[in-house]
């Protein structure tokens, strides 16, 4: 969907500009859209609104031309309002000449009232059942026969009445000149034996005119056309809207594809004169005349066109409004996350100070940066506890190198030593010298892990030795669970501890001592207790040393330089790194009352490496 190029560089660009982005396609989207959506709707509704005012003009106009003629078309029933007059209409025998002048003057005289009294009528001619021929203005009778003969008796005879149109009449001359005519067959007088009798109204064009032309929609654009066949006989756009026979053809070939009917109006659009409409036309029932409201196309473009631009710009303010919102939230949102991250940056250059961001959110973004603060806070605790432990292992490793001897050229003394006491049955220093070869051989020989039984026996040697030292003056109590036996332990986690009970325990106190040593499981653990009566720890100095063993053992100061604690930290230590965090040494004790010292470290019964 979108180039590979495309999607790469969107993949490089900052954050800031992603967000912008985001921003504006947001913003962007759903206005275009909307604008879309809503011209698509505009444009259907006014096109609508346009069809439906021609409908109701097409609909107006004939209503307006069926009430105009039939209103006129009374007056040819002006012989029923006078006995004398329905008399001489209906006559079946010619008169005489003088009896033909009285009945003309007669006659004449009542068709001039009538055409006083509307001034819509130019004229009235009647034909009587008897062949004679009477008007309001009796030179001009002889013009029904003309009439007849360009309508036709027969199709006088099918209609109840017809709208006559001179062949002479051209709507582009003086229509001060002109008249229309309504025919009507006199079916209700005594037409026996083949007799005929037919009545004219002639109507002043310039009434028709006035009839047409007020009917408006205040639109000047909106127009009139009506058509009595081929031939236009009103165009409210003007006399001169038909210049030529061509646009007269063009006219009627495009009204011969509507199809149009006396049912109601058909709504179409039609192409006339280079110019592109939207027609409404249907053929009037009373007249048979095609009736025509047409509006160019390009005015439901414009006016669309006007309601588009007035949203455009509305839809264009919003977006403004919109994107100096998203502007302002842009600022609100990325800058303290562009802070953020110039911040870690530092860090990853190894620079820790002054990288903590300062902010008062309380919001997604503002706890995302007090956990940044409160990790670079934890970051400069553990390098300087890194630090502190680095130092301490120096002094460890430097203590070390001074104390290192050969343990092989040891071990080969010990071993000529105790040769030498067996030799003369000097049994303490054969007993000595047997114990501390077996120490030395057991830290040569094995690796950092061995089992619970094998750690006993070297803790068996060291307890030989010093009660040899110590006179017997204690004792030392084994509780150990024979199901421990297998287990693994680290080599010489144990030594170190009762050799602090010895020293700093048991010797100070003096007298008869008790050493126990409490090696059982509990649950996934294997849980080591050293116990003794000896002096025990002063409370300032058991805080003290409770501190450094939570602090993981990393001592700084006068501590780590003279070494005190250094067994214990050293066991603490070990079983930190080795069995991790989840596993602890912890130091019980009361003044004159004893110390005890308890270890958790995990069950593990793997194959003895040596």
């Amino acid at each position: 969907m979108f180039p590979d190029s495309l999607i790469k560089r969107f993949h490089r660009t900052s954050f800031r500009n992603k967000l912008v982005l985001t921003y504006v396609l947001l913003i962007v989207i759903p206005v275009f859209s909307a604008l879309f959506i809503y011209g698509t709707q505009l444009y259907r509704q006014t096109t609508t609104y346009y069809e439906d005012i021609l409908e109701q003009l097409n609909q107006r106009t004939n209503v307006t031309i069926d009430d105009f003629f039939t209103n006129l078309a009374r007056n040819s029933f002006f012989y029923l309002t006078d006995t004398k007059l329905h008399n001489i209409m209906d006559k079946a025998l010619p008169s005489s000449d003088k009896q033909y002048l009285s009945d003309s003057n007669y006659m004449q005289n009542a068709m001039e009232q009538f055409v006083l009294i509307n001034g819509n009528i130019s004229m009235i001619y009647v034909q009587a059942p008897n062949g004679s021929l009477y008007g309001s203005k009796s030179d001009k009778a002889n013009q029904l026969l003309d009439t007849l003969k360009e309508i036709g008796r027969e199709k006088l005879r099918e209609s109840k009445m017809y709208i006559h149109v001179p062949k002479a009449f051209d709507m582009n001359r003086n229509s001060g000149n002109q008249s229309i005519s309504i025919v009507r067959y006199l079916s209700d007088l005594n037409l026996n034996n083949g007799r005929e009798a037919y009545a004219q109204i002639d109507i002043y064009y310039k009434s028709i005119e006035n009839m047409l032309g007020g009917i408006s929609v205040g639109d000047q654009k909106l127009r009139t056309i009506v058509l009595a066949g081929d031939r236009v006989i009103y165009n409210s756009d003007g006399r001169s809207r038909i210049q030529s026979a061509s646009d007269n053809e063009e006219l009627i070939a495009g009204l011969a594809k509507m199809k149009l009917t006396q049912e109601g109006s058909i709504v179409s659009n039609l192409r006339w004169n280079g110019e592109h409409y939207m027609v409404s036309g249907s053929l009037n029932r009373v007249t048979g005349w095609t009736v025509l409201q047409f509006i160019p196309s390009d005015r439901i473009t414009n006016t669309f066109i006007g309601n588009t631009v007035s949203y455009a710009l509305f839809g264009i303010l919003a977006l403004i409004a919109a994107l100096a919102l998203a502007f302002f939230f842009h600022r609100y949102f990325a800058n303290p996350i562009l802070k953020l991250s110039g911040a870690m940056k530092m860090v990853d250059t190894g620079n820790l100070h002054n990288v903590t961001v300062k902010t008062d959110r309380e919001d997604e973004i503002g706890r995302l940066i007090m956990s940044y603060n409160a990790m670079i806070e934890r970051l400069k605790s553990s390098r300087a506890s890194e630090i502190a432990a680095g130092q301490q292992q120096k002094k460890a490793e430097l203590k070390m190198l001074q104390a290192q001897i050969n343990p092989h050229f040891l071990y080969n003394t010990l071993n000529a030593i105790h040769s030498i006491s067996e030799l003369h049955r000097i049994d303490t220093i054969s007993t000595m010298t047997k114990s501390l070869s077996s120490l030395y051989r057991y830290n040569i020989k094995y690796g950092d892990e061995v089992t619970v039984a094998k750690e006993l026996e070297q803790i068996d040697n060291y307890v030989k030795i010093q009660q040899i030292r110590f006179l017997n003056r204690f004792q030392v109590e084994y509780r150990v669970d024979p199901e421990v036996l297998s287990y693994k332990i680290l080599k010489f986690l144990m030594q170190p501890i009762i050799e602090n009970s010895f020293y700093h325990g048991l010797e100070p106190k003096g007298g008869q001592g008790l050493l126990t040593l409490t090696i059982k499981r509990q649950g996934q653990f294997l849980h080591i207790e050293v116990k003794d009566n000896g002096a025990g720890i002063a409370p300032e100095k058991l805080a003290e040393l409770t501190a450094i063993l939570e602090e993981d053992g990393a001592a700084t100061g006068e501590d780590a330089d003279s070494g005190r604690h250094f067994g214990l930290r050293n066991v603490h230590t070990r079983i930190k790194h080795f069995y991790g965090d989840g596993y602890w040494m912890r130091v019980h004790s009361r003044e004159e009352e004893g110390t005890t010292i308890e270890m958790n470290i995990p069950l593990s019964k793997e194959d003895e490496r040596p």
